[in-house]
């Protein structure tokens, strides 16, 4: 009896008993707690319409004000008709709605899978709507049969325990929180709880395609497996997932710890450089934990991989001055003992972009998503140049009828900023707050008519403060692209 109320923990199989473990494992994970403004990810599908229905009445009597996204993903003819769908689900509960249409191609040229490119697209959005609504988290229909599949998918790229580990009830990054309410819930308990309450969803006829690695292990190696070999094959997988999220989670905090002791004296900005000695003082199974979470630190999340950060510690290991190549065009950097992360030379400095006011969709400018809204006050977000987000109000008077350019630096650049008289060079202010060479042609610079009206991280310039806490101003926002 305990086994199987154990069991209930992480594969909850029964249609009749998915509310019992949405509860269950909500509470267990506190995944609603100091949670206010939720957004809803719901794609039309089975399990984000499962989603809908099973978190809307539990957010109304929680009092917490729920949001429906959709992503259009704009890759099969019946894309259209699930926006249409959602939208109506969104409609008739009287839920505020947020939609995007992805601009996605079945070629991609970055080399990516159209998997991978669908997700980050997700991912942009998700962030999008948290900084434009002020959501607390995003929840994702994730069920318990992913966890199953991402197992067994990165079982066979190798991955450790953290990879194993798979999908984790909580994922928090520095400007996006996502929870996993279902991720005990097996699909077909889903389904099954729908069709109970006549509840129907979209079929996306895109998951029968087993080219797809995960429809392969979906429809065909599972099942396999669980006929003639282990019919509680993926509630088993389940099972060792969740044992290895706690022994992930017990790491990783040792590995935390440690890092703390192991940063530079910038730890809080830039490129948060790591002492290479301290690292190697370490047990291996710690370092590569180290060099992971440093580089999520750095916001460098793609170069993360095993083969990574096995090459990355290879290098730790040699004498002297080195660099070594990451994926996202960036350099690991080893100099006097300290590792740091700087843009590959090839591409110094970025054209400068346009700033539409209003903006209705991020621009990108490098690994930059940038937004401008209109609304009144004023705001600061100053966490140090190259430290994202960062927010600022301009004055709307001053930039009616006027173009704001996001541009790299450029020699004589000056800002008169509010608080100080006359003008200093941006040049200064980079050397004053000891920002390193390499970074400084990543952080932009908004300029009005050839004025510098911001550095984001400092004071912006008198000409475009907003000059009461009621006056109309332009929001702008940054945030570190997917």
């Amino acid at each position: 009896m305990a086994a199987e109320r154990d069991r209930f923990h992480y594969y909850c199989a029964e249609g009749t008993l998915v509310e019992k473990a949405l509860v269950s494992h909500i509470q267990r994970h506190r995944l609603l707690q100091g949670v206010s403004r939720l957004g809803l990810a719901v794609s039309g599908g089975a399990d984000s319409l499962a989603l809908f229905h099973l978190l809307l009445p539990l957010c109304r009597d929680s009092g917490i004000i729920p949001t429906v996204l959709h992503l259009n993903h704009g890759l099969r003819k019946e894309s259209d008709e699930e926006e249409r769908f959602v939208r109506s689900l969104a409609v008739d509960a009287k839920v505020p709605f947020h939609c995007h249409r992805a601009q996605l191609s079945s070629h991609n040229q970055d080399g990516n899978s159209l998997e991978m490119a669908a997700r980050a697209a997700r991912l942009g959005f998700f962030r999008q709507c948290v900084s434009m609504a002020a959501l607390d988290a995003v929840a994702t229909g994730h069920q318990a049969d992913d966890v199953a599949e991402t197992f067994l998918l990165r079982m066979a790229r190798g991955a450790g325990a953290g990879g194993l580990a798979g999908l984790r009830p909580v994922s928090k990054t520095r400007d996006l929180t996502l929870i996993r309410p279902l991720l005990a819930i097996a699909g077909t308990a889903l389904r099954d709880w729908l069709r109970s309450r006549g509840l129907s969803w979209c079929e996306d006829a895109s998951n029968h395609d087993e080219t797809i690695p995960r429809n392969y292990v979906r429809n065909t190696l599972l099942p396999h497996l669980e006929q003639t070999w282990a019919p509680s094959l993926r509630a088993r997988l389940c099972q060792s997932a969740e044992t290895l999220r706690e022994d992930d989670k017990l790491l990783d905090a040792w590995a935390s710890q440690q890092l703390a002791s192991m940063l530079s004296d910038h730890a809080q900005k830039y490129d948060t450089p790591l002492l290479v000695a301290s690292l190697l003082r370490q047990p291996v199974a710690l370092q590569r934990r180290i060099l992971r979470q440093w580089l999520f630190l750095n916001s460098h999340a793609e170069a993360t991989g095993f083969d990574d950060i096995q090459a990355l510690l290879t290098h730790c290991h040699e004498s002297g001055s080195w660099q070594h190549a990451l994926p996202g065009s960036v350099l690991a950097v080893c100099r006097d003992g300290t590792l740091t992360v700087a843009p590959k030379r090839e591409n110094p400095s970025l054209p400068p972009v346009p700033l539409p006011i209003p903006s209705r969709m991020p621009i990108r400018w490098g690994n930059i998503a940038i937004t401008a809204v209109l609304d009144h006050g004023i705001v600061r977000q100053l966490n140090g140049f190259g430290v994202y987000p960062a927010v600022c109000s301009l004055s709307a008077a001053a930039l009616e009828g006027h173009m704001l350019i996001v541009r790299a630096r450029r020699p004589g650049d000056r800002i008169a900023p509010i608080g100080l008289r006359g003008t200093k060079k941006i040049q200064d202010l980079f050397v004053d707050e000891k920002v390193p060479e390499h970074l400084r042609d990543s952080i932009p610079l908004f300029v009005c008519e050839g004025e510098v009206v911001w550095v984001p991280g400092y004071r912006v310039a008198r000409r475009f403060s907003v000059p009461s806490s009621n006056a109309s101003c332009v929001r702008v926002t940054l945030q570190t692209a997917t």
